[in-house]
């Protein structure tokens, strides 16, 4: 009898190591795409890659092109983040767009707040806001803590200052993570 819960308990032992250690002999995974508008987003290119021929991120595109900022989400293994509409910009006055856009300090600052280490998908979000009765802080790559709300059944970021971005498309997949799109600018407290 004992011989036989011996070769049981083995048996399961090694299927189990087996079993475990197969997930990581693929490296094919499936990819994961997503339409808005003229764009498709895919899980086989990176945040930059999946925005920079989009004619909703001309100017987050802009931004990230040559900046530091986008070599520090790509070298994140895991990163959700929260990506600025074209329309987000052009709703801010011509001035203050420039003095925002013009400003790599501020811009830097702005792009790592709005970027959150690990995936987070707008499941999550929610169910972790029911749990916490109303909002949560996440901490961001700025070393901040960034607010997330439900209102009105819609998921919304908000500042230390109480500024509010919406999250107006959610749950797209980038080859490191997730991201969300909002539709305002939302600042750190080193940049208010």
């Amino acid at each position: 009898m004992q011989f036989k819960n011996t070769f049981l308990l083995f048996f399961m032992v090694c299927l189990v190591t087996t079993v475990s250690a197969q997930k990581y002999l693929s490296t094919d995974s499936a990819e994961v795409s997503k339409t808005l508008g003229e764009s498709t987003f895919t899980s086989s290119k990176t945040f930059y890659e999946n925005i920079e021929e989009a004619p909703d991120f001309t100017i987050l595109a802009k931004i990230l092109k040559n900046e530091p900022s986008r070599k520090k989400l790509e070298n994140q293994e895991m990163i959700t983040f929260f990506a600025i509409s074209d329309e987000a910009f052009l709703n801010l006055s011509k001035k203050r767009r420039d003095s925002i856009v013009g400003n790599s300090k501020i811009i830097n600052s702005v792009v790592k707040y709005l970027a959150v280490p690990g995936r987070v998908d707008s499941n999550t979000l929610k169910s972790e806001i029911a749990k916490k009765g109303g909002i949560i802080y996440l901490k961001t790559l700025e070393g901040e803590s960034l607010g997330v709300r439900e209102t009105n059944g819609e998921l919304q970021l908000v500042d230390s200052e109480n500024r509010t971005a919406n999250i107006i498309a959610q749950d797209f997949y980038h080859k490191n993570g997730f991201f969300h799109i909002i539709d305002g600018l939302i600042f750190p407290t080193s940049e208010e």
